[in-house]
C-alpha cells in the first residue's frame, strides 16, 4: 500500500512538473499594445489560448505614439496594437512591417466622473465651477486624447476649459487621475468593464458616451513587424485578432467592430 502511495505521489509530482514545463514552453508573442487594451488583456489572452493553446501573448502597454517610436528605434516587439491607424502607418512607411495596417476594433470615448454632476449637460458640464480639474491623455501620443480634444474644439469648449486640463501620458493614466485626483476625465469605454470601475459604471450618473460625430472614428489598427512575420505564433495571433472569437471579446467590452 505504501508503495502504491509513493507511486501516486511521484506520478502527481511528475504531472505538476510537466504542466509547469508545458506552460513555460509556450511560445510567446511580444505585443506592444495601446493602454486601452489593458482593460481586456485577460479575456483576450484567454480567448487566444483557447484557440491556440501552444502560444501566449506577452503584452507591453503604453501610449500608441510612444510605442511606435520605440519600435522605430529597434524595440523587439513582434506585433503593434495601436489605438489608431496613423501610428502603425509610420511603421508601414518605414518598411518595417509585413503588410498594411489592419483595423481590429473601433474605440469609443466616454466622459467619466466620480462626483455628483449634472451630466445631462453633456460636455458643457466642464464649465461648471464644481469641476476644478479634468484629465485627458496627451493628444500628441494618445489617440483617445486626440479624440477628446477634437470634441472640445468642435463644441467650442477647449479655450474655455483648458485652464482646468490635467494631461496624462496615456488613457490609463487619465483614468487613474479621474479616479483619484481630478473631478472628471476622458477615457476609453472599455475601462468601464474593469473591477475598479464597477461602482462608477452607471450611465448618466457617472459617465456618458461622447457624441461620436464630434471626433474622427477611433479605428484601432495593428501591424506585424517584418522580422517576426514568419513565426507561427505571430501568424496565429494575427489571424486570431480578426476572428469572430476575438471580435466577440472586443464587442463584449464596449468596442465597435471594424
Amino acid at each position: 500500500m505504501r508503495q502504491n502511495m509513493t507511486k501516486s505521489i511521484v506520478a502527481g509530482l511528475f504531472m505538476m512538473v510537466f504542466m509547469i514545463l508545458s506552460a513555460n514552453s509556450q511560445e510567446k508573442v511580444s505585443v506592444a499594445a495601446a493602454s486601452n487594451i489593458s482593460s481586456i488583456a485577460v479575456p483576450l489572452q484567454a480567448a487566444f489560448s483557447a484557440d491556440f493553446p501552444a502560444y501566449k501573448i506577452e503584452f507591453t502597454f503604453g501610449a500608441s505614439g510612444a510605442l511606435a517610436t520605440q519600435i522605430l528605434n529597434g524595440a523587439p516587439f513582434q506585433v503593434f496594437l495601436s489605438a489608431d491607424t496613423s501610428f502603425p502607418q509610420k511603421l508601414v512607411d518605414a518598411k518595417m512591417t509585413s503588410g498594411a495596417t489592419r483595423v481590429y476594433a473601433v474605440g469609443k470615448l466616454i466622459f467619466l466622473t466620480t462626483k455628483t454632476l449634472d451630466l445631462s449637460r453633456g460636455l458643457s458640464v466642464l464649465l461648471d465651477a464644481s469641476i476644478a480639474q479634468f484629465a485627458n491623455s496627451n493628444p500628441e501620443t494618445a489617440p483617445y486624447g486626440r479624440a477628446a480634444q477634437e470634441a472640445l474644439v468642435k463644441t467650442g469648449l477647449l479655450d474655455k476649459v483648458k485652464g482646468k486640463l490635467v494631461t496624462a501620458q496615456t488613457v490609463t493614466q487619465a483614468l487613474q487621475f479621474t479616479l483619484t485626483s481630478v473631478d472628471a476625465g476622458f477615457v476609453n469605454k472599455s475601462a468601464l468593464y474593469s473591477a475598479e470601475l464597477k461602482a462608477w459604471n452607471k450611465e448618466g450618473t457617472y459617465w456618458f458616451e461622447v457624441d461620436p460625430t464630434l471626433y474622427a472614428p477611433i479605428e484601432q489598427g495593428f501591424v506585424v513587424v517584418k522580422s517576426a512575420a514568419s513565426l507561427p505564433a505571430v501568424a496565429a495571433f494575427s489571424t486570431f485578432l480578426l476572428s469572430p472569437h476575438a471580435q466577440a471579446v472586443f464587442a463584449s467590452y464596449g468596442y465597435g467592430t471594424p
